[in-house]
């Protein structure tokens, strides 16, 4: 199977599926396993087109005829915790690990949802979990994850550190940028927070909230011009949030 459709991402669309369950009396044949792949693919396209409750169908039935997919199984659990049906997805990702105790991308995405739950202490013993297997392909992002779940700990000086190693394993990664100099403005060296937000925007140009950041580091430091230019990015970002609404107000005023 294509590794490349094996690596999946979270949506941001709020779509009501049912999740359907089905039974393996007995192990499964050859032309099982084949069909299993099959349905599998047919799950990831329908993820791909953004029908979500067809795809969750498909990979329901990958598992019904092998139920040691673990592919099928870590997609279910990415599907559960967009909609937050965090427990349901917690399960998904165990199974696809008690299959395959290397399987670092499960263990990746395990951790971020108990994120999701605040569940710092789990996301990053999942998170180191997944770190261990030195064949894992995308160590960054558990590094950049890892960093994240420090920082809601108030652990800046660990957060700092793991999110330095995933800019060091992929410099083209802008969350961690972004989060690195959220820590720099807890640590009040803004001057550093300021470099890693450049960073973020000058990979992602669109980072509305990496945006923001530069526009009130730019502000606490008395450079209008450039806080305006910010304040603007965000403004143009199209979005409707608090943030938006807050940098009009900051428009009009620094005109």
């Amino acid at each position: 199977m294509n590794k490349k459709i094996r690596k999946f991402l979270f949506t941001g669309h709020c779509l009501l599926f049912t999740v359907f369950f089905y039974s393996c009396a007995s192990a499964p044949t050859a032309e099982d396993l084949k069909n299993a792949e099959v349905h599998y693919k047919i799950g990831m396209s329908h993820w791909t087109e953004q029908k979500l409750h067809d795809a969750s169908i498909e990979f329901q039935k990958a598992i019904n005829l092998n139920p040691k997919d673990k592919y099928a199984l870590n997609a279910l659990g990415l599907l559960s915790t967009e909609f937050e049906k965090y427990e349901e997805a917690v399960s998904y990702y165990k199974r696809a690990i008690a299959i395959d105790p290397d399987y670092s991308n499960a263990m990746n995405n395990l951790g971020a949802t108990y994120v999701r739950m605040q569940k710092w202490d789990e996301a990053i013993n999942y998170f180191k979990a997944a770190l261990t297997n030195p064949l894992y392909t995308t160590p960054e992002m558990a590094y950049s994850n890892m960093g994240w779940a420090f920082y809601n700990q108030n652990d800046y000086i660990s957060a700092a550190d793991a999110l330095k190693k995933a800019i060091l394993r992929n410099p083209d990664i802008p969350r961690a940028n972004y989060i690195l100099g959220l820590v720099y403005v807890k640590l009040g060296e803004d001057n550093k927070a300021l470099e890693q937000f450049k960073k973020a925007v000058s990979v992602a140009s669109d980072y509305t909230d990496a945006h923001w950041e530069l526009a009130n580091a730019y502000l606490r430091d008395g450079d209008n011009e450039k806080a305006l230019r910010h304040f603007n990015a965000v403004v143009n970002s199209g979005g409707n949030d608090a943030k938006v609404r807050q940098a009009q107000q900051y428009i009009e005023q620094l005109k």
